[in-house]
């Protein structure tokens, strides 16, 4: 059984076409998913800024309130 070669030239074509679209398809979603982890990394890393600040916060309010005490104090009271 021959098969013409206008055919298979046609179906090669058609492969190409859709392997084309397969890959257009797929670093589109590489690219979707990059600025994705992008834009999660980065809130990540705001929201760790934020609780360093405010655990530096409640550092210093702790540190106003009760001042830490040097050795010559810890004699007398001991």
């Amino acid at each position: 059984m021959d098969v013409p070669y206008v055919l298979m030239v046609g179906l090669v074509i058609l492969a190409l076409v859709l392997l084309g679209v397969s890959l257009l398809t797929t670093l589109r979603s590489v690219r979707a998913l990059r600025a994705e982890r992008s834009r999660a990394a980065a809130e990540v890393a705001d929201r760790a800024g934020l609780l360093r600040a405010r655990a530096a916060g409640v550092g210093v309010a702790l540190r106003r309130r009760w001042p830490r005490r040097t050795c010559r104090e810890r004699a007398r009271t001991a």
